[in-house]
This record gives structure tokens, sequence and C-alpha cells, in this order.
């Protein structure tokens, strides 16, 4: 029994260290890694109280990662028959984490897109706009616009069909 509870401890830090440097990486907390490992490993679905005593973080904390996690696609909440709490479950279907990715993705350069065009229409404006600025600024745009258009590809197909297309032979 000792043999097997020092076993998933080790497995979970695994699984835990490597959500956390996931997270980081993404910009996000420690506790955003920490809570999707958890999930990761667990075998049932976890209730905020259940995430709060698991993770040892305030009930706050994990409310406001949880958030994260569902607005990045990485869980979701679920309902359990008779239980009136929110429970969350890992996302592992990866159409639904490639959609969310995408979209989260799409988001960004839309908002960065946006900028530029106003950035672009204030120089304009000017009466002596720095040439070098506005083709470092149509730069910027065109490399936007090929990524929205590469998102539009990945979009097109479901992940098997990607894959197959993406590994076939030229």
């Amino acid at each position: 029994m000792v043999m097997v509870q020092e076993l998933r401890a080790v497995l979970k830090k695994h699984m835990i260290d490597a959500c956390v440097r996931g997270a980081n990486n993404r910009g996000c907390c420690d506790a955003v890694g920490v809570l999707q490992g958890t999930l990761f490993l667990s075998d049932a679905p976890m209730s905020m109280d259940q995430l709060v005593e698991e993770t040892g973080y305030s009930k706050s904390t994990v409310s406001t990662n949880m958030g994260i996690l569902e607005r990045m696609g990485h869980v979701k909440r679920v309902v359990i028959p008779g239980d009136k709490r929110y429970h969350y479950i890992p996302v592992i279907d990866p159409d639904s984490l490639r959609r969310d990715m995408i979209v989260n993705i799409r988001q960004n350069l839309q908002c960065i897109l946006m900028a530029l065009d106003r950035t672009e229409g204030d120089l304009k404006s000017c009466d002596d706009p720095d040439p070098a600025v506005m083709v470092r600024i149509e730069e910027i745009k065109r490399y936007y616009r090929q990524t929205d258009r590469m998102l539009d590809l990945l979009s097109k197909y479901n992940t098997e069909e990607l894959i197959r297309r993406l590994e076939a032979p030229i």
C-alpha cells in the first residue's frame, strides 16, 4: 500500500510540475498548472471544495484560476446529478483543445491587428509620418494576416484529418 501511495505521489509531482511549467509558459501563475495537473490525475470530476482541499489554495484562488482554465478551454464544468455544486473535468478531446486554442490565438491576433490599423491611421494623419515605421507596421500586419489564414486552414479539418494531411507525402 505504501508503495502505491509513493508511486502516485511521484506521478502527481511529475504531472503537476509539467502543468505548472506549461501555465508559466502561457503567462499564467503556478496555481493554474497545479489545478490542471490535479484534474488530470483525478479519476472523477472534482468540486471546488475538493480542489481547495487537494491543492491547499483558498477558494477564491481556485475559483479565479479555474475560470482562467475554463476560458482557455482546458477544463469544463459539469453538473453531477443530485449535487448542486459545479464539478470540473479536464478537457482531453484534441478537437476541443484545438478549437479553443485557435479561438484564444485569434482573439489576441485580432486585438493586435486592430491596434496596428489604428496606429497606421494615426500616423497617416500626421504631417510627416516616418516611412520606416509605416513599412514595419505593414510587415507586422502581413505576418498577422498570414497567421489568421493559417488558423482558418487549421479550423477546416478535425485533428485526425489535419495530421493525416500534414503527414501525407508531397
